[in-house]
């Protein structure tokens, strides 16, 4: 398969292919390896016709033709190059044992340093946080969700604050245990939040005995931990079942931190399930825009004094002395404050804990109803305190003209 003509350009050709390691090898042995007596490599590998002809009848072939000539050459070359390459290795054998052995490279010392090193930050674990869904603002809801827990609700319910004037929750019996507040977070909460943290450090207050109170670590369970601090700061009135969520959760978490409490709440598998149920329950979507930085909170009067119950906030923060009588108002005051805050935001509602409202009896009236001018000014009454004026007269005229029980009767029955 070789092309060129010549016996020569055929050797050459086949010299070519040789691998390139071989070659340079090849090259170092042209240099070092001259016998006097024999031609060398290259003179064998170039030499013409008729001396290579002569020099391969020296090694035994007589009659050759050019085929057998290059044949011969290249075997004489092969044979060539491994003898040679034997003496080369030797070589190089011999100047690597006579060489003196190379000094191991000497690590210098470190040097001193007289500034202390300091510790590289500890990489912080990403936790994702917990999530639940939350819980909307509605009474008749909250007190599904108490009784479920185990509050008997035939005689304790959630009641709607319709507005913070006197009017507005008159409708409400009494004796009111607890008020629930969801509110619209924002730049001016936080901004107080800090504030009060600040001062409870600086003041070094501690957290006052005998107020059940919670830290928040999952997302969203703001609603059920101010229902907790609702009911857990008036088990006296309110008397959880026993076997129930609420009887069980206060026995195991009793003399735990609220830290603590806040663990034992997050693992509990139960109540994170109870609370799904009720949030889906809503009339609003429990994942609408609407419940984006909105936050519950609870306020409580425990040994006369009107506590401020977050689970945002590292402790309960008191508001001063109060009594039964007056602690809706004295709520509803701290409920004012956080509404100056944020006085363009309208994302707020109340609800108070309070005995549910039992229906009278049909009453007949007694005698003859008042005249006109005073049918009038008792409907006049009711409508000033939301009570349309057709509705009004209904429930007046179905209570005997009693103003009282028909207020009681229209927010009972007639909404």
């Amino acid at each position: 398969d070789i092309k060129p003509a010549n016996s020569r350009g055929r050797l050459k050709t086949a010299l070519s292919h040789l691998p390139k390691d071989l070659q340079q090898l090849l090259n170092q042995m042209k240099i070092k390896f001259k016998a006097p007596d024999k031609p060398t490599l290259e003179d064998f590998v170039f030499m013409d016709d008729v001396k290579a002809k002569a020099e391969l009848k020296k090694i035994g072939f007589k009659k050759v033709g050019p085929r057998k000539r290059l044949i011969a050459r290249f075997k004489a070359m092969k044979d060539t190059y491994e003898q040679k390459a034997k003496l080369v290795l030797e070589e190089l054998k011999k100047k690597k044992a006579a060489a003196p052995p190379k000094p191991k490279p000497v690590t210098p010392a470190p040097k001193p340093t007289t500034k202390k090193e300091e510790p590289k930050p500890a990489v912080k674990k990403i936790v994702k946080k917990k999530m639940w869904l939350p819980l909307e603002s509605d009474p008749a809801l909250v007190t599904r969700y108490m009784s479920k827990l185990g509050v008997d609700t035939n005689n304790w319910t959630f009641h709607d604050v319709f507005d913070l004037s006197p009017q507005g929750t008159m409708h409400i019996p009494t004796p009111i245990l607890a008020v629930m507040v969801l509110f619209p977070i924002s730049k001016a909460s936080e901004a107080n939040r800090e504030l009060e943290e600040k001062q409870l450090v600086e003041k070094k207050t501690t957290p006052p005995d005998g107020i059940y109170h919670i830290k928040q670590t999952v997302g969203n369970a703001c609603g059920t931990i101010g229902l907790l601090h609702a009911v857990l700061n008036n088990v006296g009135q309110l008397k959880p079942q026993e076997g129930k969520f609420f009887s069980k959760f206060l026995k195991e978490t009793k003399s735990m931190t609220a830290e603590q409490r806040a663990k034992a709440l997050g693992e509990s598998k139960d109540l994170e399930v109870e609370h799904e149920v009720v949030a889906r329950a809503g009339t609003t979507r429990a994942d609408a825009k609407e419940f984006a930085n909105l936050h519950f909170i609870s306020l409580v009067k425990v040994k006369n004094v009107l506590y401020e119950l977050d689970g945002r906030k590292s402790q309960p923060i008191s508001h001063g002395s109060t009594s039964g009588a007056t602690f809706l108002e004295d709520a509803l005051k701290i409920v004012k404050k956080f509404m100056a805050l944020t006085p363009n935001d309208r994302r707020y509602n109340i609800i108070v804990l309070a005995p549910k409202i039992q229906p009278f009896p049909q009453v007949k009236p007694i005698g003859k109803a008042p005249d006109l001018a005073r049918q009038n000014d008792m409907i006049a009454q009711l409508k000033a305190m939301g009570i349309p004026a057709d509705k009004a007269k209904i429930a007046l005229e179905a209570k005997g003209w009693s103003a009282n029980r028909a207020v009681e009767h229209y927010f009972a029955t007639m909404m």
